[in-house]
């Protein structure tokens, strides 16, 4: 019996971070999954999935700005079960980052720093942790790109075989078909791979990724889709976005933060010369923890700052990325997972690097740890990733465009089967169960301007496709789109967008227009039911 508890308890010890790793993986998808449901991003890649389930054809049948990969992917689990899809994509959604965040540092062990098991598990589980709260659980492109894109460089740098290539160059173009930002990916592969001088598997991995792309290409051009897709993907992607979103913003972030990072410089200096390096690295961690605590109880400045924190991280990475390259070559997939990163953070929306923190994590952990050859002890490991882990809990008591989590009680089950297992306010339950009032009363009808997952959890088809009106998600074509609700004899159940957080006046203009056009039939206090004239 004695022998069988020392057994029991020595396979605890030797495994604490792989435990531990599960535990949280298993812990987000309990505790986390059920929360929360805002109208705009929880649903708007599930609403085009539920769209194209439906027989649409992206950028041909209906408007989509972004390369159609990700609503595709996330409508596969319409074919396993349609009233169960969105919950176990917002489900998925961590399994995702859990997978990659893994694969990456899985990848950096075996190509570079040599990391024991407990080490892997230990900074992926903190990675994932860092780059969860970023997010609610829900689909989304950028998530979509970075998964597919780890997953091909994980294959591409781990075997030789040409069919291993190809099965590499097959995830990379779908990484580079879930968001025009990862388009710089390929170039950055092709780049390391020739600094490597894997000259040949740098032209079996060009060959096979100019085949699919080729394959993309047909597939659009026999469905007449092509100009379509290339004006639409482009409308509200420019050079000007990309330098805003992957330079400004960089620039800015450090400038602004540039006052207090010198003299945080100089402390940290101060503690890694006089203490232990293990209780540097733990001191480190601890002071982001306190940061983002202190910007979680300040709401006001939290997602800009919080976004300013991980951009200078990042640059800091960098920077000490480019000057230990000279050192040692093995600094080259260390930037080159920070390129990955960086792809990740160009967006119109939130422009962070940290949609992919396994690089800003492996570059500390590197500097503090591995460079000094200091092995970090099990229990300063566990206190940092429980720090991170209380850390976000404390952030996440108010959900993503939501309410306070203790508010969160309402089962959307009870009013939409296809919801069931979520909770939200009593605000949200009250407009779900409106909208299915309506629904009931209205059979050809449109949400407008956000309400994303109206069409699927009523079982119904867009008569546009297009879920999230706002300006850029129509690519500019407002009078095109109002005509097609003319033409359709759509009723709109219009919300309240009037002096909207989102400026829904400038930004989503076909709720103004039929404000403004059309005739009100009826009203609740979510809904304001509008018909065209002619009707």
């Amino acid at each position: 019996m004695a022998q069988s508890t020392q057994l029991q308890s020595g396979f605890w010890f030797k495994n604490t971070f792989k435990i531990l790793f599960w535990c949280c993986l298993i812990g987000y998808l309990l505790f986390y999954t059920p929360y929360g449901l805002e109208n705009g991003d929880m649903g708007s890649i599930f609403g085009i999935s539920w769209s194209m389930y439906n027989g649409y054809f992206p950028h041909l049948d209906f408007y989509y700005i972004k390369p159609a990969l990700p609503p595709y992917f996330h409508s596969l689990l319409l074919y396993v079960t349609e009233d169960h899809a969105y919950l176990l994509n917002r489900g998925f959604y961590f399994v995702q980052v859990f997978s990659f965040s893994f694969l990456a540092v899985k990848l950096v062990s075996r190509q570079w720093l040599n990391l024991t098991s407990e080490e892997r598990y230990f900074l992926s589980a903190l990675a994932a942790v860092v780059t969860i709260h970023n997010y609610p659980p829900m689909p989304w492109n950028t998530i979509d790109g970075v998964f597919f894109g780890v997953i091909g460089l994980y294959i591409l740098l781990s075997y030789q075989r040409w069919y291993q290539i190809a099965l590499a160059a097959f995830f990379i173009a779908l990484s580079v078909l879930s968001k025009q930002s990862f388009y710089f990916f390929p170039v950055m592969i092709a780049s390391y791979l020739a600094l490597q001088k894997d000259f040949k598997k740098l032209f079996i991995l060009v060959g096979f990724g100019l085949f699919f792309a080729g394959c993309f290409a047909g597939l659009l051009l026999s469905q007449g889709a092509w100009d379509a897709f290339y004006a639409q993907t482009f409308s509200f992607t420019s050079g000007r976005s990309l330098y805003k979103a992957g330079f400004k913003s960089y620039a800015l972030a450090f400038k602004s933060q540039a006052l207090w990072l010198i003299p945080l410089g100089g402390i940290l200096y101060f503690f890694r010369k006089r203490i232990p390096v293990q209780a540097s690295y733990v001191v480190l961690n601890l002071a982001i923890v306190g940061y983002l605590i202190y910007l979680f109880f300040n709401p006001d400045s939290y997602h800009t700052v919080k976004a300013w924190l991980y951009q200078v991280w990042f640059l800091l990475a960098v920077l000490f990325g480019l000057l230990m390259r000279r050192k040692d070559k093995g600094f080259s997939l260390l930037l080159l997972l920070l390129g990955l990163s960086w792809c990740a953070s160009i967006s119109n929306g939130f422009k962070t690097p940290v949609h992919f923190a396994v690089a800003m994590v492996i570059a500390t952990y590197a500097l503090l740890i591995k460079l000094p050859k200091v092995e970090l002890s099990k229990g300063s490991a566990a206190a940092v990733l429980l720090a991170f882990v209380v850390c976000f809990s404390i952030g996440y008591q108010t959900v993503y465009n939501d309410s306070d989590r203790s508010e969160l009680t309402y089962a959307m089950g009870e009013v939409f089967p296809r919801l069931a297992g979520i909770k939200s306010d009593a605000e949200t339950h009250q407009q779900y169960q409106e909208l299915k009032t309506l629904s009931e009363q209205y059979d050809n009808f449109t949400v407008v301007p956000s309400m994303t997952l109206a069409h699927y959890v009523t079982d119904t088809k867009n008569p546009i496709g297009v879920d999230w009106v706002f300006d850029h998600h129509l690519a500019g074509e407002i009078e095109k789109h109002y005509q097609i609700l003319v033409d359709k004899k759509v009723t709109v159940f219009l919300e309240p967008f009037e002096d909207h957080p989102n400026n829904y006046e400038e930004s989503a203009r076909l709720s103004v227009l039929i404000k403004e056009r059309w005739i009100m039939v009826d009203q609740t206090p979510y809904f304001r039911v509008y018909q065209p004239p002619n009707l």
